[in-house]
């Protein structure tokens, strides 16, 4: 099977990682996948590669499995296994070489010769990306820390804005998952491994704000970036996967997302809290910081809940972490 060329959109949760997906997909050469979640989740940097017979299936099963029915929704595992079986037609692979050897098999079958991942959190694992895809095209999205507070604010929401296919369970753990201190230490650390790797010349930036104010221009450097060509049926993409709004069948690129937080939907303590532990990376990516009053009150209730937060944030996102060790580490710049 003939290798396809790869390309993975990173960035912080709620950054426009998605959006970015959809405007890719849309061009005949790109397949672009559902959030796969290999690295940090299926698999860990610290695992052994090689796996047995059963580990191959069951690993190349929940990757069917994930592509067709999406993160939430992994059932009927017994159909997957039986198709895995087939595929591997009793050949070996190790951990990466399956992974590949998916994202060219679904890449292929959708007649499309440039495999797209869009898991946002393989911003952590750039380092391994480059180590095992030294070919492949990495976009980083970034956007305002303030507008990501207030759509992670939201997110629970959104099995009620269209998205029915999330599971309640999922809705409260985005719920118990927001905190302003969390969530702008969660933005720091990754915009944080972003500045590490913009000498890297397989690495581009696209900052959510320009490219909503000019999709065009942006998505045709992009385009120059990948070596694929432009074409404007690539910016008409649906208004799907918002927490602030409704999902649409329209088709364009909403500008209105932009400094979003100005108009409401944060307190002065968020906003204060949010720009305290950013400000360093809010500086570095040119995001300016709005003055405010210190809000005693208010920031002494988010500083009291924190722990609270921390530890039922800690039980809720367990099963997402395949090592916790390494996680935190990734999390906590300790990696």
């Amino acid at each position: 099977m003939k290798e396809t060329k790869v390309i993975f959109i990173i960035g912080s949760s709620r950054s426009g990682t998605t959006m970015m997906g959809r405007i890719l997909n849309n061009h005949h050469k790109v397949h672009t996948f559902k959030e796969l979640h290999f690295f940090g989740t299926l698999w860990s940097q610290d695992s052994d590669l090689s796996l047995s017979k059963r580990q191959q299936n069951q690993l190349l099963s929940k990757l069917l499995c994930i592509e067709e029915r999406g993160i939430f929704n992994q059932k009927n595992m017994k159909y997957y296994e039986e198709i895995a079986e087939k595929l591997l037609n009793g050949k070996d692979y190790d951990s990466i070489e399956l992974y590949k050897f998916f994202l060219n098999y679904v890449t292929a079958k959708n007649n499309s010769s440039i495999s797209c991942e869009q898991t946002p959190k393989n911003l952590y694992y750039i380092d391994s990306i480059l180590k095992y895809f030294p070919d492949a095209k990495i976009i980083n999205l970034v956007r305002d820390q303030r507008d990501v507070l207030l759509s992670q604010k939201n997110k629970w929401k959104r099995k009620f804005l269209g998205a029915k296919k999330i599971p309640f369970t999922e809705s409260i753990r985005s719920f118990i998952n927001y905190h302003p201190i969390i969530t702008s230490k969660i933005w720091t650390t990754s915009l944080t491994y972003t500045s590490r790797h913009l000498a890297c010349s397989n690495l581009k930036v696209v900052k959510y704000e320009e490219l909503l104010l000019e999709p065009e221009k942006n998505i045709m450097d992009l385009c120059s970036f990948l070596d694929i060509e432009f074409n404007k049926s690539m910016l008409k993409i649906p208004l799907v996967g918002s927490s602030t709004s409704r999902d649409t069948k329209e088709n364009f690129i909403d500008k209105t997302k932009i400094k979003k937080w100005k108009k409401g939907g944060l307190n002065s303590a968020e906003i204060y809290l949010s720009q305290l532990v950013s400000e360093r990376m809010m500086n570095f990516f040119d995001y300016k910081l709005k003055r405010y009053s210190f809000p005693p009150l208010l920031v002494i209730f988010y500083i009291l809940t924190l722990p609270i937060h921390i530890f039922f944030s800690f039980l809720i996102n367990l099963h997402r972490m395949k090592n916790i060790v390494e996680v935190l580490k990734r999390r906590l710049l300790l990696k």
